[in-house]
């Protein structure tokens, strides 16, 4: 072969090279992606909100960002081995990833169910406790409302944290059906719960807490003909009004 041939040849290997990074690039990695080793399971999106340059609520030197990360790595963690649940997750490290992208990797993934992980903040320092946020269009039926429920009892249930209830407002969770919720686990505006939200202990009992609702939710749902959705809710979590807190939720 002359040399024009070899170059040609170079090339047509380079081009191939660069298409497949870049359309891997744009797909969801590996661990994202449904597997034959998930099927029959329930797949759960875990997002730890915020992250990178948006540090979420603070209160002095300590960043919403960390806690949300901390508690989705140790539920992960809990549920590696589940026989009925698997994780993917929007983000594994402190970095930013937009509203848009954290639903399209959920999709993408093949997820049903979707947990945003967050922590809270008020003007007043004693205001404390756990809520379970619902975007606004979710219709009375949609489950939504049970795996709210599921997941603010059996937190408040692990934590022994004030169970401050459901709660609502318009949300980028809307941009997907699936049942999907924002969890806010506590208050680090308030300084005992603050010490508890980066306390590696209480974050444990967090992450048990969020397992024992989506499991919880996953026998659920097993068990609910899909025209019966969200019927028959947890009865303690009803909802109630939407406080004026200093971090706004997306």
């Amino acid at each position: 072969m002359n040399k024009r041939g070899y170059i040609a040849i170079a090339v047509i290997v380079l081009a191939a090279g660069a298409a497949v990074a870049y359309f891997g690039f744009l797909r969801p990695s590996a661990g994202n992606t449904p597997s034959s080793a998930a099927k029959g399971k329930v797949i759960v999106a875990l997002d730890a909100g915020h992250g990178g340059t948006d540090p979420g609520a603070t209160s002095g030197d300590f960043n919403e960002k960390v806690i949300n990360l901390a508690v989705m790595k140790k539920v992960e963690a809990l549920l590696a081995n589940d026989p009925q649940i698997r994780t993917i997750t929007t983000r594994s490290v402190d970095v930013l990833v937009p509203l848009e992208e954290r639903i399209r990797i959920a999709v993408d993934g093949g997820a049903s169910v979707y947990v945003s992980i967050h922590v809270n903040s008020f003007s007043q320092a004693d205001v404390a406790g756990i809520e379970t946020w619902v975007d606004t269009t979710r219709k009375p039926a949609d489950p939504t409302w049970t795996l709210a429920a599921m997941l603010q009892d059996a937190l408040s249930a692990a934590t022994g944290a004030r169970n401050r209830g459901i709660r609502t407002q318009e949300s980028y969770t809307q941009r997907t059906t699936m049942p999907a919720v924002m969890l806010e686990t506590g208050y680090i505006t308030n300084p005992a719960e603050r010490a508890l939200l980066f306390d590696s202990a209480y974050q444990d009992k967090l992450a048990a807490g969020i397992v024992k609702g989506l499991r919880d939710f996953v026998a659920w749902r097993a068990a609910t003909p899909p025209a019966g959705a969200a019927t028959s809710p947890a009865p303690s979590t009803a909802k109630t009004p939407t406080p004026a807190t200093t971090t706004k939720k997306p």
